[in-house]
C-alpha cells in the first residue's frame, strides 16, 4: 500500500474518496500523478462511474455499485480494502468497487480486440473489405490499421476511428478511415446497422446520415463511413461548435438541422417492433429528475415539486395524433456540419414518438450556458435562434406532408418536452456529484415554468 491512505469523514463514496482510492491502487506520486478526472456520474440504481484520463493515453474507470453507493456494508476506511497494485481488472468487494484500465472492460468484452486489431482477425478482414470496396481500389491489400478511440462510455459502448493504409497493385499506399461503434452485444450492432441502412436508403442527393459498412458480429461492432473531422478538407465540424452563441444566430445551420429532422420525421419508415416513447414514460423520468434535484438542492425542493407535477400532467396529456420516427436525443452534439450541410449521428435512441420530443430536446439544449448567469445578449440570441429553428421545421414539415393542424399541435407540445429536458439538464450536476449550483438550478426551473406557459 502506498503512503497516501484514503481517509474521509464523509459517507462513502465521495469524489475525493474515489480519487484517493485510485491513488492508493496506482501508488500515485509526483513522478506518476493520477490522470485527470474526465467523467463522473451517479445514476439511481446504476451506482457511480468515474473515468480518469483519456482513451488515447492512460485511462482508468472506477465503478462503485449501487449497494456501496447506498452506504450498506461499507467499511469505515475504504483504503483498508484497496489492493497493493492494479493488474488488469481489480475487484474490491468490501467497497463494491471495480477498477479497470482501458481497454479492459468486463461489460464490453470485445473492446480490447476492437482497439488492437490484428492481421487475420475478423475485424482486420472486415476493414480490408471496406478498403478494397472503395471506387477504383479493387485489388488493394490492407497493410496497417491504427485505432483512435473517440468516445467511450464504460460498460456500454465505444466509438473508434480506424485509420487504414492499403497498398495498390502498383505498390502505392492509399489512406482512408472508417468509424466503428462497439456495443455490448451483437444484436445491438445488427439493429444499429439495419437502421443505418434504412436511413441511407431514404436519402436523396444530399445525404444526412453516414453510409453503413457492415457488422463484425464477433465483436458486436458496427462499421460506418467516417464523416470527417475539423482537420479534413472540407472540414467536418461538431454541431456544438456551429450552433453556439454569436453576434447573430447561425440561421442557415439551424435551417439545415430543422430540414434534416423533418426528413427523419416524415420520410423515414420505422421497422416493425420499433420501441414507442410516450408522454407517460417521459413524465416518470421527469418525476425522478425532480426528486434528484430536491435531494441534492433541498432549498429548491418546494419550487421543483409543483413544477414536476405540472410537467408530468402536461406530458401525460400530450398524446400525438401520429407517432412518427424520432431521433430520441436530437441536439447540437448529435450533429456534424460540412460545407453547410448537416449530418446526423448517434441513432441509439431512435424510436417512435411525438415529433415534439425531438423539437423540445433541440430547444432545451440550444440555450447558451451564459443564460444561466443572465449574461447580456443570451436571452435575445436564444429566442431568435429558437424561432428560426421552429419556423424552418414548420416549412420543411409541411412541404413533406404534415398538415397545418398537426404542425400547430406539435409546435405547442414541443415546449412541454422542452420543459422536461430542462429538468434533465438541471439534474445533471447532482447526478455527476458536482457542485449543486443552486443559482443555476433556480434559473433552469424558471425556464421550465416559462416553457409550460408557452
Amino acid at each position: 500500500m502506498s503512503s497516501s491512505t484514503t481517509t474521509t469523514t464523509k459517507p462513502w463514496p465521495t469524489p475525493d474518496g474515489v480519487a484517493a482510492l485510485l491513488d492508493d491502487v496506482l501508488h500515485v506520486d509526483r513522478s506518476h500523478p493520477r490522470p485527470p478526472l474526465r467523467y463522473l456520474r451517479r445514476k439511481p440504481g446504476r451506482g457511480l462511474v468515474a473515468v480518469y484520463g483519456s482513451a488515447g493515453d492512460e485511462m482508468y474507470t472506477v465503478k462503485v455499485d449501487e449497494t456501496a453507493v447506498s452506504g450498506e456494508g461499507v467499511p469505515a476506511s475504504p483504503a483498508a480494502a484497496a489492493p497493493d497494485t492494479l493488474h488488469g481488472t481489480v475487484h474490491i468487494d468490501p467497497l463494491g468497487v471495480t477498477i479497470e484500465r482501458f481497454p479492459d472492460d468486463e461489460r464490453l468484452p470485445g473492446l480490447a480486440a476492437a482497439i488492437h486489431p490484428t492481421e487475420g482477425s475478423a475485424l482486420w478482414t472486415a476493414l480490408a473489405a471496406v478498403a478494397a470496396a472503395q471506387p477504383g481500389h479493387d485489388g488493394d491489400s490492407l497493410v496497417s490499421v491504427s485505432a483512435v478511440p473517440l468516445r467511450y462510455k464504460p460498460g456500454d459502448r465505444c466509438v473508434v476511428r480506424y485509420r487504414l493504409v492499403a497498398r495498390t497493385p502498383s505498390g502505392a499506399d492509399v489512406s482512408s478511415s472508417v468509424i466503428g461503434k462497439l456495443y455490448r452485444d451483437a444484436e445491438q450492432a445488427q439493429d444499429a446497422t439495419a437502421l443505418a441502412e434504412r436511413l441511407w436508403d431514404l436519402q436523396g442527393a444530399q445525404p444526412w446520415a453516414p453510409r453503413p459498412l457492415g457488422v463484425v458480429e464477433s465483436l458486436s461492432l458496427a462499421l460506418t463511413e467516417d464523416l470527417g473531422s475539423p482537420s479534413d478538407t472540407p472540414a467536418t465540424v461538431m454541431g456544438t461548435d456551429v450552433l453556439r452563441m454569436g453576434s447573430q444566430p447561425p440561421s442557415e445551420a439551424l435551417r439545415a438541422a430543422a430540414t434534416a429532422l423533418a426528413d427523419l420525421h416524415l420520410r423515414m419508415v420505422a421497422a416493425p417492433g420499433t420501441s414507442r416513447r410516450t408522454g407517460a414514460q417521459e413524465a416518470l423520468k421527469s418525476a425522478n429528475r425532480a426528486a434528484t434535484i430536491a435531494r441534492y438542492v433541498p432549498e429548491l425542493a418546494g419550487d421543483v415539486a409543483p413544477l414536476a407535477v405540472a410537467v408530468g400532467e402536461a406530458l401525460e396529456a400530450s398524446t400525438p395524433a401520429v407517432f412518427r420516427p424520432a431521433h430520441g436525443s436530437y441536439k447540437a452534439s448529435q450533429l456534424l456540419y460540412r460545407e453547410g450541410s448537416v449530418l446526423l449521428v448517434d441513432f441509439d435512441q431512435f424510436c417512435l414518438a411525438d415529433p415534439a420530443l425531438d423539437l423540445g430536446y433541440f430547444l432545451a439544449y440550444l440555450r447558451p450556458p451564459g443564460l444561466w448567469y443572465h449574461r447580456a445578449g443570451t436571452r435575445a440570441w436564444f429566442e431568435q435562434a429558437a424561432a428560426s429553428f421552429l419556423a424552418a421545421y414548420g416549412e420543411a414539415a409541411q412541404a413533406r406532408g404534415m398538415s397545418a393542424d398537426e404542425l400547430t399541435e406539435v409546435t405547442r407540445r414541443c415546449h412541454v418536452y422542452e420543459a422536461a429536458l430542462l429538468l434533465k439538464i438541471a439534474a445533471r450536476r447532482p447526478n455527476r456529484m458536482h457542485s449543486a449550483r443552486p443559482g443555476e438550478v433556480r434559473v433552469l426551473l424558471d425556464e421550465v415554468a416559462a416553457c409550460l406557459t408557452a
